[in-house]
């Protein structure tokens, strides 16, 4: 009896695409990826807005009206400056993590085996921004903070206000970041299970 003829590199990759077949996460991914991605893109456009032009940081305050809105309005603004090395640094890395989901994100609707490995690079180099994130909170927001309460009109009576505030905000900022590692902790998770790595392996390119 003849022995059938063997499989090349490129049979046994498509028979093993064709069995495993793709992940529902890889698609999912691929647009939740884009989706947040956009939403980060507005985000950093606003936020560089407000830098260029000196717009408020929120323009749904009304304008100030009395000397005491005024003298509060100033001190925003100069805490804003102080603050304004934590934001130059955010906004980098925030362009960074952005185009990495991008990246990552488009692979993964076009079934490109660089999906996955974008996917980590993006999961991973977000997690770093996170806890860069916290530490210049400690180095920049906080101090500025603890300054602008002080010197506020009427601090005087805040004492215990100003000691609430500030765990507060500290509780606030981890709190926050842990929730906001939720996705590219999911993001490793998921897409590095061994059958979805299988699938990324038999993919082009």
């Amino acid at each position: 009896m003849e022995q059938p003829p063997a499989l090349t590199p490129q049979e046994v990759s498509n028979m093993q695409q064709h069995q495993l077949g793709q992940p529902q996460t890889v698609k999912i991914f691929g647009i939740m990826h884009l989706v947040f991605a956009g939403f980060g893109v507005l985000g950093l456009i606003w936020g560089i807005a407000t830098l260029a032009f000196d717009m408020p940081a929120n323009p749904f305050i009304p304008a100030p009206r009395t000397p005491q809105m005024v003298q509060q309005a100033q001190m925003q603004a100069a805490m804003q400056e102080k603050l304004m090395p934590m934001t130059l640094i955010t906004n980098a890395i925030s362009v960074v993590v952005i185009a990495l989901m991008t990246i990552a994100g488009i692979q993964l609707l076009k079934k490109r085996r660089g999906g996955l490995k974008w996917s980590n690079r993006y999961a991973i180099a977000s997690l770093i921004a996170k806890v860069i994130a916290i530490v210049l909170t400690f180095i920049y927001m906080l101090p500025a903070m603890k300054e602008m309460m002080e010197n506020m009109p009427g601090s005087s009576g805040m004492g215990p206000a100003a000691d609430i505030m500030v765990p507060a905000m500290i509780g606030g900022v981890i709190i926050g970041s842990l929730v906001s590692c939720a996705y590219p902790v999911i993001v490793l998770i998921l897409l590095n299970r061994p059958n979805t790595k299988q699938w990324f392996a038999a993919q082009p390119e």
